[in-house]
């Protein structure tokens, strides 16, 4: 079985517990590391109720107590954006795996920094994106392989939600900590799935603008991005959490000259959509929940350290994603299409 640290135990922690906790026969949080010791003692309280027992998981403020543990195999890095590089490429260097949620990095540099530490290593670099291992996503996916709509003529994606305030301040509001804002900390996630979706994006076209104060002036919370894909078809995002009453939930249409796809990943209703050519929509998956894709995600990197399976959120491609991400700061700050 092998030993997972923890590190970090903010916000999105929780999600990862929760599909550690259904893996407990593969893999055991045996480490929670954060620098505030209450965060930490929480998350391995919501971990153990999880499991309904104690499995004698510690608590450590030190990461590099956990680089020193021998019995540790990997981390799983929850963190603030500016310290994916350092923390990934020290794991490395200790001989361990490494899960880092997105943005891989805040530069290219510095995610190319990370890929060469763990392939010298001979570690895995898994980048935590979760939403293409979501099943909403994969089954869309073998849908547009077997033809079912068609050729694709475009894509129109929307992820707007009211992010708590709590979640403006801080380091989320430094962009020189979170690489910048909207754009780099959720609407990576959107251009991920319409890369995996649409094929790759070789031109970005992008507006930003902010709507919530708290941010600070140097970041957004909403922007437009236009894309166009090497395949010669068009797509656009509209990414924001100034908007109240739509949760976290992304809506992507898939356009086809056969038909469409819908897709609603974060809620329980509907969750793909089928619209043949001259005929009735077809709902394919009805019961979803966003949990369903970190339990994929942590599902998959066990996968990739115990069975060998190839990895599918590989590093590079995590790098592509930040690439893209910051040809749209460029296109936002210039006013000019960005070629990628």
């Amino acid at each position: 079985m092998l030993q997972i640290a923890l590190v970090g135990c903010g916000v999105i922690a929780p999600q990862h517990i929760a599909a550690f906790a259904k893996q407990y026969e593969r893999a055991t949080l045996s480490v929670f590391c954060d620098l505030d010791m209450e965060k930490a003692d929480r998350a391995r309280a919501h971990y153990e109720k999880l499991l309904g027992k104690s499995v004698g998981s510690r608590i450590v403020a030190s990461y590099e107590e956990v680089l020193a543990d021998s019995t540790v195999d990997a981390v799983d890095l929850c963190l603030p954006h500016h310290l994916h590089a350092e923390y990934a490429i020290a794991a490395a260097r200790a001989g361990k795996h490494i899960l880092c949620e997105k943005p891989l990095a805040n530069t290219l540099e510095d995610c190319d920094r990370m890929i060469a530490a763990a392939r010298e290593a001979g570690v895995v670099l898994f980048h935590g994106e979760n939403m293409r291992l979501d099943p909403v996503v994969n089954r869309a996916m073998e849908l547009i392989r077997e033809g079912r709509i068609g050729i694709v003529t475009g894509l129109q994606q929307t992820y707007a939600h009211w992010q708590p305030e709590a979640m403006n301040r801080g380091w989320r509001a430094r962009p020189e900590e979170a690489g910048g804002g909207q754009l780099m900390d959720a609407a990576i996630h959107h251009v991920d799935i319409l890369r995996h979706v649409g094929g790759e994006i070789v031109q970005v076209q992008a507006m930003t603008t902010q709507h919530r104060p708290e941010l600070g002036p140097e970041s957004e919370d909403t922007g437009v991005l236009n894309f166009r894909f090497d395949r010669g078809h068009l797509g656009q995002l509209f990414a924001g959490h100034a908007t109240r009453n739509r949760g976290g939930s992304p809506l992507l249409t898939v356009f086809g000259t056969e038909g469409s796809l819908t897709l609603e990943a974060f809620w329980p209703r509907r969750g793909l959509v089928w619209f043949p050519a001259n005929n009735e929509p077809q709902v394919l998956i009805e019961h979803h929940h966003w949990q369903e894709s970190f339990d994929a995600e942590i599902a998959h990197f066990l996968d990739v350290l115990l069975e060998g399976v190839p990895l599918r959120a590989t590093p590079e491609e995590g790098r592509r994603n930040v690439e893209i991400i910051l040809a749209a700061y460029t296109s936002a700050r210039t006013g000019r299409l960005v070629e990628v």
